[in-house]
């Protein structure tokens, strides 16, 4: 798991960032979604801010492997004779920030669904 997160390069830093963020406000809005006896609009927003943060974190992933196959394309265009195998590996790491982003975003989503739903049901109960 390092070495994935050591080949994504410097946008895996904002990514992670980004989902500890996401793993906090999950936490909160689900301690503040407990507590609850009747609308919270606070609440609702920190629960909204989980799937916007989940969007945000595929938007800096496709920004990183932007970046990465850019700049692979420089080099490229510079060397002489590239073989496809060592192109499709540049690829493969460029593509690193993306999965990561896309896999933060899903698991930001589940969570904002549960808390939807738990919000949901606790002002109705209210």
């Amino acid at each position: 798991m390092m070495e994935f997160f050591k080949q994504g390069g410097f946008f895996m830093w904002p990514i992670l960032l980004i989902a500890i963020a996401i793993g906090v406000l999950a936490v909160w809005a689900f301690v503040r979604t407990r507590d609850l006896d009747g609308p919270d609009a606070v609440v609702e927003t920190g629960i909204d801010a989980v799937l916007f943060w989940g969007v945000w974190v595929v938007v800096v992933g496709l920004l990183g492997t932007f970046t990465g196959i850019y700049l692979a394309a420089g080099v490229i265009e510079q060397a002489a004779a590239v073989s496809p195998a060592v192109i499709w590996s540049g690829i493969r790491v460029a593509l690193t920030t993306t999965l990561f982003g896309l896999f933060v975003f899903c698991v930001a989503s589940l969570m904002w669904l549960g808390l939807r739903v738990s919000y949901r049901r606790r002002v109705a109960a209210g």
